[in-house]
C-alpha cells in the first residue's frame, strides 16, 4: 500500500469525494465477483474501455488498494495537467505514433507500474488500446500482454501478480442516471500459458487469445447496426440484473427529492453545457462533466455555506452545507 504522504493525500481525498459523488451521479452501480479477487496479490486489472478516463473513475471506487492507470501521454503534455494527474496516480502512455522522442518512455511506464503492483497496488490498463462508446469488445492490442509478460518473466519477476479480465458495462455514456455494470472475470496466473516464455511472440499471441475470451464473458456485445430500438431491448433486458429496487411511494420522499432537481437544475445545467462545449459531447463527456461536479460542486457548497453562516448563524450555513448533498442524493434517487 502507498505511505501517506503530502503526494498520496490528493488520491485519498479524490477518492472520498467519488464515493460520495458516484451513488449521486449513477442511477446504480452493479458489481459481480469482486468478492472473488484474489487477496493480498498483485493485481493488473485489464478492462475494456468504452467511457475515457469515467472508467477508471468506477473501478477505482469499489477497490481498497490504491489504482494507477495507465492513460494516453498526449493529456501529460501540459505540466499542470500532468502535475494534477500525476497526484491521482495516473501513468502516462506514448503510442510510438506520436513521435520517436516518446519510444524511452515506454520503459518508464512500464517500471512505475511494476513498482506500483510491487507495494500491492492494482494497475489498470485498458487492453483495448482506444476508447469507443460501444457496447463491445474492440481487438485487444499486444500491449497488456508485453506488460504481463515482462512483470512475470523480466528482470525482478513478480510471479504472484494476478491478471483480472474487467468488463464496464454502461447503460448510456451521456451523463447522469445511468446503471452500470462492473464484472471482474477470473484470474489469469502465469502458469495458464502453456507457450514456453522463450517463444515470445507465440507466448503474446496465447496470453491474448486467453484475455480475449475472458474479457468477452464480462462485457455486454450488442452490434453497432442494429436498429436504436433493438439495441434498447438488449440493454434493458441486460440491466434487468442491475434493478434499484422499487421503494414504497412516500410523499414526503416525493417532494424532496423533486426540491432537490429543483434546486440543483442551474448549476448541473451550467456544468452540462460548459462540458459539452469543451467535448462536442466526445467520448470525454462523462468524464469532465463528472469531473467537474467532483471538485467544483463541494467548493461551490462550501461557499454558499459560509456565506449564508456569515448572515444567519453557523447553524444555518452548517445546515445547508449538509442538505445541499443530501437534497442532490434524494433528487437523483426519487
Amino acid at each position: 500500500m502507498q505511505k501517506l504522504t503530502t503526494d498520496t493525500l490528493f488520491y485519498y481525498f479524490s477518492r472520498f469525494l467519488v464515493r460520495l459523488a458516484l451513488p449521486i451521479y449513477l442511477r446504480k452501480l452493479c458489481v459481480s465477483n469482486f468478492d472473488k479477487l484474489p487477496k493480498g496479490a498483485p493485481l493488473l486489472l485489464a478492462s475494456n474501455h468504452p467511457d475515457s478516463f469515467f472508467d477508471a473513475v468506477v473501478i477505482g471506487s469499489v477497490l481498497e488498494q490504491p489504482i494507477h492507470t495507465l492513460t494516453r501521454g498526449d493529456v501529460f503534455r501540459k505540466k499542470a495537467a500532468a502535475f494534477w494527474l500525476r497526484q491521482i496516480n495516473l501513468i502516462p502512455v506514448f503510442r510510438g505514433s506520436e513521435g520517436r522522442q516518446y519510444v524511452k518512455n515506454h520503459d518508464v511506464t512500464a517500471q512505475e507500474s511494476h513498482d506500483a503492483l510491487k507495494q500491492g497496488d492494482a494497475v489498470v490498463v485498458f487492453s483495448e488500446g482506444i476508447c469507443v462508446n460501444e457496447w463491445r469488445l474492440r481487438p485487444l492490442g499486444k500491449g497488456t500482454a508485453r506488460m504481463a509478460y515482462k512483470i512475470w518473466h523480466g528482470d525482478d519477476a513478480l510471479q504472484s501478480m494476478k491478471v483480472i479480465p474487467t468488463g464496464l458495462n454502461y447503460e448510456n455514456f451521456h451523463g447522469p442516471g445511468k446503471r452500470v455494470s462492473l464484472n471482474f472475470g477470473e484470474a489469469i496466473t502465469a502458469d495458464d500459458i502453456e507457450t514456453s516464455p522463450l517463444e515470445y511472440e507465440k507466448w503474446l499471441r496465447e496470453f491474448n487469445d486467453i484475455l480475449d475470451r475472458k474479457m468477452n464473458a464480462e462485457i455486454l456485445t450488442i452490434p453497432a447496426d442494429l436498429p436504436k430500438a433493438e439495441q434498447q431491448r438488449q440493454l434493458n433486458a441486460f440491466f434487468d440484473k442491475c434493478a434499484t429496487p422499487k421503494a414504497k411511494s412516500n410523499p414526503l420522499l416525493g417532494a424532496l427529492g423533486w426540491i432537490g432537481r429543483v434546486i440543483h437544475l442551474p448549476l448541473y445545467s451550467f456544468f452540462e453545457k460548459k462540458a459539452a462545449k469543451l467535448t462536442a459531447r466526445s467520448v470525454f463527456y462523462d468524464s469532465v462533466l463528472f469531473g467537474m461536479l467532483l471538485y467544483l460542486y463541494p467548493v461551490i457548497v462550501a461557499l454558499l455555506s459560509i456565506i449564508v453562516a456569515v448572515f444567519a448563524g453557523w447553524q444555518v450555513g452548517l445546515g445547508l452545507f449538509v442538505g445541499l448533498p443530501l437534497l442532490a442524493w434524494v433528487g437523483s434517487k426519487c
